[in-house]
């Protein structure tokens, strides 16, 4: 997909969200939530048949559960890095829904990044990994994590908290940013997970100047 086409589907995603009315029940985590992260999934991607929308929904939960994780916190890293596009490549040569780079991949033991399920599976076990990599940081943690996800741990130390590479810092808000309104519009997470405050604490610092434009920028991949 160009630049423009995922810039204008996250524009149109964050209206849709946070205009539409949820259904009866959308805050409780329980059997129909499969059907519910797959309905916003289409609204993500358009072009996902059903069937397809409830396979990566099931894959979202299960991984979720697996790897410990809000199921939100992944739907809102995988729509900004592909779109939800299971054919999604970047430039640097990432693939997949989850975007993975093929050394990584190759280190997670997903043997084909373009199989659906074992990209997203990949996703969920990296972001845990790197989230387990900067546990501790306080307020920073998710941010820290997000910003490895896109950049690489290595960098992260480096710097000392998130490079100082626009690309990166506008992924970190932009993944904030999603997993904030999908937060507010669905579902609940599936585990115990990270601290209310900590969430709200991470995301108040770096959407502070977050607006409907900031997520209207340009597309940002690996």
């Amino acid at each position: 997909m160009a630049r423009a086409g995922l810039t204008l589907r996250l524009a149109a995603l964050t209206f849709v969200l946070v205009a539409a009315p949820l259904a009866a029940g959308a805050q409780e985590y329980g059997p129909s939530a499969d059907a519910q992260y797959a309905t916003l999934l289409r609204t993500i991607n358009p072009h996902l048949q059903v069937h397809e929308s409830l396979r990566y929904a099931r894959s979202i939960l299960a991984d979720a559960h697996r790897s410990n994780l809000d199921p939100r916190l992944i739907m809102a890293l995988v729509t900004v890095e592909s779109s939800w596009r299971p054919d999604a490549i970047s430039h640097s040569g990432a693939r997949g829904l989850g975007q993975l780079m093929p050394t990584t991949a190759k280190t997670l033991g997903v043997t084909n990044s373009w199989d659906p399920g074992q990209n997203l599976r990949g996703a969920a076990t990296y972001l845990r990994a790197m989230l387990n990599r900067f546990a501790g940081r306080g307020d920073h943690t998710f941010s820290y994590a997000i910003g490895a996800y896109n950049a690489g741990p290595h960098a992260v130390e480096k710097y000392g908290g998130i490079p100082p590479y626009q690309e990166t810092q506008t992924y970190v808000r932009r993944v904030l940013a999603m997993w904030q309104t999908i937060r507010g519009r669905v579902g609940r997470a599936l585990n115990a997970g990270p601290p209310a405050a900590a969430v709200a604490d991470d995301s108040r610092i770096w959407l502070a100047n977050t607006t409907a434009s900031a997520l209207a920028d340009d597309a940002v991949t690996h």
